[in-house]
């Protein structure tokens, strides 16, 4: 099931299924911003990363000496939320625990996404709960794909990535499927030229510090695209597919990340994760602006 919600100036759709968003039109144009989702490439449009971030080592982690198992990115997006309230603008969905989740996640979590546009804007909210007596451990994230060229006019070589406010920022790279925090490089350019030869080596990462932080993505002539805004995001992961030509490029804000190239595999030692005592809530959002 799908749900659409509206402002004066964009529809968006949300499906229940992983609570993805799918769709983000401009009214008065008619654009559609979001990726096709086509699995020649990548058949997915924005889902949610949770339980974790990335990949886990040999996709394997340990609590409290218990081995689990969980693929990559997690299983929220890969389950159907309900959904918790509805109006013209706004919509939230919401996944709990079960029987499910507890045989490759053993902790209790309430999970909520909620989605308000205003204007061209799409505000992301996250919201985790735990109603347990116990901490949980976990990571978020967005994967947000948006369609470039964006018009007949441009070629997919013609969009770049600027990051504002100006600053130098360290970019992680990736050894494999994991994280190289070790051979992190310090990056002082604001602006990057998408190409796919970019993410041969798969996305790229920037440190954000939890610093609020605009990504921008659009064509050299600043005529169409997307801006990513994030409050307190640990990192933004930018992707696209490679070697397959895929005609999209994700910004990604990320509460967590892929395992470490050392990891001990200990869950509660993961490096980036987020701690939540018991009866806690974690509370983060970020935003999408069309133009």
């Amino acid at each position: 099931m799908a749900i659409k919600i509206e402002s004066a100036d964009a529809i968006v759709t949300v499906n229940e299924h992983g609570a993805e968003l799918v769709s983000f039109i401009d009214k008065a144009t008619g654009k559609e911003y979001m990726w096709s989702g086509d699995a020649k490439y990548w058949g997915r449009h924005a889902p949610v990363l949770f339980p974790i971030v990335g990949r886990l080592k040999d996709d394997i982690y340990k609590v409290d000496g218990q081995e689990y198992h969980l693929s990559q990115h997690g299983f929220a997006r890969d389950l159907n939320f309900e959904i918790l309230n509805q109006s013209k603008n706004h919509a939230i969905f919401e996944l709990h625990s079960s029987d499910e989740t507890k045989e490759v996640y053993p902790f209790d979590f309430i999970l909520r996404i909620g989605f308000e546009l205003t204007g061209r804007s799409l505000k992301v909210d996250y919201q985790v709960e735990n109603p347990s007596n116990e901490k949980i451990w976990f990571g978020i994230g967005g994967h947000p794909a948006f369609a470039v060229p964006m018009d007949d006019k441009h070629y997919y070589d013609d969009y770049q990535i600027s990051l504002s406010p100006k600053a130098t920022r360290n970019i992680i790279p990736l050894k494999g499927a994991y994280t190289d925090i070790d051979n992190s490089k310090e990056e002082r350019e604001s602006e990057i030229a998408i190409n796919h030869e970019l993410f041969k080596n798969d996305a790229v990462i920037f440190d954000l510090a939890e610093e609020p932080t605009e990504i921008e993505l659009s064509n050299n002539e600043h005529q169409h695209g997307v801006k990513l805004n994030v409050f307190d995001a640990k990192y933004v992961g930018v992707w696209s597919s490679y070697p397959q030509e895929g005609q999209f490029v994700c910004l990604e804000p990320w509460w967590g990340l892929a395992d470490t190239v050392n990891s001990d595999q200990d869950f509660k030692h993961k490096f980036a994760s987020n701690e939540l005592d018991g009866h806690q809530t974690f509370n983060s959002s970020y935003q999408i602006t069309i133009f």
